[in-house]
């Protein structure tokens, strides 16, 4: 069997790194070999490999495409230059590329020490999956056995937000406990409604409340008085095509309000990250905006991703001068009509369970947080906190109220 991968280097706790002459490749079964990907410039080289993955994979993730990883890495790479490095598991089977884990290794402070954590790329995602072909079951055991026989090369592995596809979860647990690694598999607080696509809008909108429609039918009139004025919607497909529209949206957040207040800037807060979506993810058809607009002035915008038959709302914004209009709210019957008549067959709000969401939708994915603890010192600390100690004090807690 080949050595494993490097994936993490010397700390100062006196824990060494692997042997400078490793070989960058682990045999982990008959089959399947994993190479490891540590810096920017082999990131490159399965660019090609990665979208094919991509767009042909049977629960389509925009979240798990080559470009926004790129994007994000390279901006908190610069953030945070020496503190964090790609570690992307790329799995082959007879030299072919056929399936990514798409993490980046970390080195964090926990109980006082400097740990290595493996990790996706960034928390912005809300859904995360290991990038697969149509062996998931073999595969994903692949994958754990290379965390398995690379365990000395890191402290904890922290998979936030996996998104259930089937059997995914039951899989990798399957294959942790194959491996004897510890692990902890709790759902996420926060979940993800979606509403079903069956209908053009008009025949979803008699399905709610009587309530509902007459507010939706009173908004959409005055919609209809101002469509005189010059107000408009459009789902933009590409957003590379049109000009100046990242600095409307940045115009547009700086007008955003949760409860009267304003929200802190996202989009402006990453504009070259969001630059390079439109770049990149757009011509590619995965990211569409939906823009409304009186005039030239925008008042409500939601950015969002297209992935396989299913619309996901991102991220949106409104002018608050305009909320006697709910231009926010009345944006999605638009992007309704848009994937019934596009084939679409869900719209997806994604994590969190705000009112409005929960008003529209016909259920709720469910996404999960995954801990793997190595047989590392440190790493066994942190699994006696989390196991043990935690669970010791929250019972000692309740016994004394």
């Amino acid at each position: 069997m080949h050595p494993p991968s490097k994936l993490g280097g010397s700390l100062p706790d006196g824990r060494k790194p692997a042997p400078a002459n490793a070989s960058r490749a682990a045999k982990v079964s008959s089959n399947y070999s994993i190479d490891t990907i540590t810096n920017k410039h082999e990131l490159g080289s399965i660019e090609n490999d990665w979208n094919r993955l991509s767009e042909c994979a049977k629960f389509p993730n925009a979240f798990m495409t080559f470009n926004w990883f790129r994007a994000w890495d390279q901006r908190f790479t610069q953030e945070d230059p020496g503190g964090r490095r790609p570690a992307v598991l790329v799995l082959k089977k007879d030299g072919v590329v056929v399936g990514i884990s798409p993490l980046i290794c970390r080195k964090v402070s926990r109980l006082g020490f400097a740990a290595r954590k493996l990790e996706f790329v960034a928390n912005h995602a809300d859904y995360n999956d290991l990038v697969l072909g149509d062996d998931p079951a073999v595969q994903s055991a692949a994958i754990v056995q290379f965390l398995a026989q690379t365990q000395d090369e890191w402290d904890l592995v922290e998979l936030r937000d996996l998104r259930e596809t089937g059997k995914t979860i039951t899989l990798i647990e399957n294959a942790l406990a194959q491996a004897g690694l510890s692990y902890r598999v709790v759902p996420e607080e926060e979940r993800c409604p979606y509403l079903l696509i069956d209908a053009a809008w008009s025949e979803m909108m008699n399905r709610l409340s009587r309530r509902e429609r007459q507010r939706f039918r009173a908004q959409q009139a005055r919609l209809e008085q101002m469509s005189s004025e010059g107000l408009r919607v459009r789902i933009i497909e590409n957003p590379r095509h049109e000009p100046g529209l990242l600095e409307k949206l940045i115009a547009l957040e700086s007008q955003k309000h949760v409860h009267s207040h304003l929200t802190p800037p996202f989009v402006a807060k990453y504009p070259e990250v969001f630059q390079s979506l439109f770049d990149t993810l757009g011509p590619r058809g995965w990211l569409y905006v939906a823009l409304m607009e009186l005039g030239d002035r925008p008042i409500a915008s939601i950015m969002g991703f297209r992935c396989g038959k299913r619309l996901w709302d991102f991220h949106g914004a409104y002018d608050h001068s305009f909320s006697r209009i709910s231009p926010g709210t009345m944006l999605v019957p638009a992007l309704l009509d848009y994937g019934f008549s596009h084939g679409y067959d869900e719209y997806d709000f994604l994590r969190g369970e705000e009112s409005y969401k929960m008003r529209w939708s016909t259920g709720v994915h469910q996404s999960y947080w995954l801990r793997i603890w190595s047989r590392n010192w440190i790493s066994r600390a942190h699994a006696f906190v989390y196991l043990d100690l935690k669970p010791g004090v929250k019972r000692l807690v309740a016994r004394t109220k």
